[in-house]
């Protein structure tokens, strides 16, 4: 109920924000005449859509209360579907100032002979905008490696807003009382503190927390464990199934950061060791990491995220992973044994063959160990395989859960066809939302 509260409150604040500096321009400016209704709407659009470019830098700088009360996966998703929204609002605030009568070579050629200083920033934003976006949905098909396109979305979205911000201040109507031009720069130093505080003053801040690889071992599904101890600190503790971000090299600063979840017991003792089970689904994953060796640095920024069963109490959890998916959940089944937790479990583990199943051994050992019973579901089986096949659906689910599963939290993680057959599966299971907790691990 807590972190629905803190929600609640943290999504008011942001649409709160994302309408306050059209709402303060209509009730403050003085001595205007106000314009056609269609006029209107579009430069409201072009304010609303502002407003949402700015606050989503808020949702990616890693803002600990926000996160912890919605979770970082879950943040990135509202960003990316943000992100969606602003362009809509932004794509109309020209469509109905054309529509209204303004010429669309202005608008949409910045090179064309009636644009002036404001229609160019205003095109140059748009632009902007689209390639941000569209390099953003696209990424993997347009083959743009991770790193780089972290530095191309960084800028231009600072590109856009700064662009944005130039044309309503030049066009003037909204934004020539003191107290608009108030808000708006302090929209504008909110935007560069973040900036810095996401890019600069953490990593300064990280600077003297220094990891050191001490074994990269090869693990089932073409994944590596890499084991990492503390440099001249304590290291963290961290809640079983929480993430950190990881990044190689001789500083903390730069792009190259990635969302890995700690496969290791959450109870770290100060200065013990954290593990990271990493699969090789890109260029960094399938050629840097194996490539690590023990003396290596790794900068850790973490722990963040709440898909934990620290945070979900209750009698017993079903939980369902696939791929890498596995990996915050064993992480929770290590720290139950080493906490003495007896309540069942029930585990679904989706791979393709037995091979892909990274920790076979290691759950089948677990459940010698603990109150778990663990389900393999292979959509690719060998000849002899025993077990289930196919996918993991409500049927296969249906035939091992005991009758009191509907008291259970369940725990999600996989990929987008797994996380999208369970939200029809969980439904015909019975169980409401409220004890489901899902992350989506393809978070970027």
């Amino acid at each position: 109920m807590a972190t629905v509260i803190r929600g609640s409150i943290w999504f008011g604040l942001y649409v709160f924000l994302a309408l306050l500096p059209l709402g303060t321009a209509i009730a403050v400016t003085p001595n205007r005449t106000d314009p056609p209704l269609l006029l209107g709407l579009a430069i409201g659009a072009g304010f609303v859509g502002l407003s949402l470019m700015a606050l989503e830098f808020t949702l990616i700088s890693r803002v600990t209360p926000a996160a912890g009360a919605f979770g970082e996966d879950a943040l990135q998703q509202f960003h990316n579907s943000m992100g969606v929204v602003a362009l809509s609002f932004i794509l109309a605030h020209p469509i109905l100032m054309v529509i209204y009568g303004y010429p669309a070579g202005c608008w949409l050629n910045p090179f064309s002979g009636c644009a002036n200083t404001a229609t160019i920033a205003a095109s140059l934003a748009l632009y902007g905008l689209l390639i941000l976006i569209g390099t953003s949905i696209w990424r993997k098909q347009l083959k743009i490696r991770y790193e780089v396109w972290f530095v191309i979305h960084g800028l231009f979205a600072l590109f856009v807003v700064l662009a944005a911000i130039v044309h309503i201040f030049i066009m003037g109507r909204y934004t020539s009382t003191p107290l608009m031009k108030t808000l708006w720069l302090i929209y504008t130093v909110l935007i560069i503190y973040l900036i810095a505080w996401h890019r600069i003053i953490k990593p300064m801040i990280n600077w003297n927390h220094k990891w050191e690889v001490v074994e990269n071992r090869q693990e089932r599904g073409e994944a590596h464990t890499l084991v990492l101890k503390p440099v001249g600190h304590e290291g963290f503790s961290f809640q079983p199934g929480q993430f950190s971000w990881l990044k190689a090299g001789r500083m903390p600063f730069g792009p190259g950061a990635h969302p890995i979840s700690m496969s290791s017991n959450g109870d770290v003792e100060p200065g013990g060791t954290v593990k990271f089970t990493i699969k090789s689904l890109g260029d960094w994953s399938g050629k840097e990491v194996p490539a690590m060796k023990p003396g290596d640095t790794l900068w850790l920024d973490g722990p963040h995220g709440v898909f934990s069963m620290d945070r979900e109490q209750a009698m017993g959890y079903v939980f369902v992973g696939g791929g890498v998916g596995i990996t915050p959940l064993y992480a929770m089944l290590q720290t139950m044994v080493t906490r003495e937790d007896v309540r069942p479990v029930v585990l679904f583990y989706g791979g393709h063959t037995e091979d892909s199943l990274t920790f076979r051994e290691e759950l089948d050992a677990l459940a010698e160990q603990m109150n778990l019973k663990v389900v393999y579901v292979l959509s690719h089986p060998e000849e002899g395989w025993r077990g289930e096949t196919g996918f993991v659906s409500g049927e296969v689910m249906q035939r091992y859960l005991p009758k009191q599963y509907k008291h259970f939290k369940f725990m999600i993680c996989g990929p987008e066809p797994l996380m999208d057959s369970m939200e029809e599966a969980i439904p015909q299971l019975g169980v409401p939302w409220e004890q489901v907790l899902t992350e989506r691990f393809d978070m970027v």
